[in-house]
């Protein structure tokens, strides 16, 4: 059987915890449904529209590119009704605003920006002159999520090591939040748990390797199933 185990909103957990949005912190660390919370607030149709707006304004999407947009054209072709969402988002998550800005300003000076772990990246201007909105935002978040499931998976490979009967076990790929094993049948609830707890403890593991205290946590989830087609949450 294969075992795969998400970082549970990677993406969104690791852009609130480089900003410290203050909301965003409060919202993971009470489990609100979050995507419903900004359907409401944002004025959106329903709430796979609102997920898959948050996943992709986290890269700091313009109004136009939303407005031509599969995803997003049906709701609004016009660039001016999502400038109006964008402006609500940023406004409600001013935290994430305020760090997106900060970087703008570290590109535009043509420093590097360097991650809480010491990953750093020097991001050039276009061609033109104007900042690369998308890109700016992108690196730090993508970068420091690999930082991540790289804590994550190199934890859970030495568990796996340190059980003799886990030996059959295989660690097969990392694919950006996923880590994927292949287990025999009888060993996936033990297996499964295992991996939960690496994503668990990865708040204690940042304290002891970089003496960063997490201000949320970054949960697995695990899916089971014979192939990556016919997966299951467990």
């Amino acid at each position: 059987m294969l075992i795969s185990i998400d970082g549970a909103q990677l993406e969104w957990r690791g852009a609130v915890w480089l900003s410290g949005d203050s909301v965003g912190i409060k919202e993971l660390n009470e489990n609100l449904d979050i995507h419903t919370a900004n359907q409401k607030a944002f004025n959106l149709p329903d709430r796979l529209t609102a997920k898959v707006y948050l996943f992709r304004t986290i890269f700091r999407g313009s109004g136009w590119s939303f407005a031509h947009d599969a995803d997003f054209s049906h709701v609004s072709d016009k660039p001016e009704f999502w400038d109006n969402i964008n402006e609500l988002f940023y406004k409600k998550y001013r935290g994430l605003n305020e760090w997106h800005h900060q970087l703008a300003r570290t590109v535009a000076a043509r420093q590097p920006i360097i991650s809480p772990l010491g990953r750093e990246w020097l991001i050039p201007l276009k061609e033109n002159g104007d900042l690369p909105w998308t890109t700016l935002t992108n690196y730090p978040v993508q970068g420091t999520c690999a930082d991540i499931m790289m804590v994550a998976r190199v934890t859970l490979a030495r568990r796996l090591k340190a059980i003799p009967q886990l030996s059959t076990v295989k660690l097969v790929s990392t694919v950006h939040d996923s880590i994927v094993l292949d287990v025999p049948a009888d060993l996936v609830e033990a297996v499964s748990a295992i991996a939960i707890s690496c994503f668990d403890d990865l708040p204690r593991n940042f304290k002891k390797l970089w003496n960063i205290d997490l201000p949320i946590a970054f949960p697995g989830e695990v899916s089971v199933g014979p192939n990556l087609k016919d997966m299951k949450k467990l």
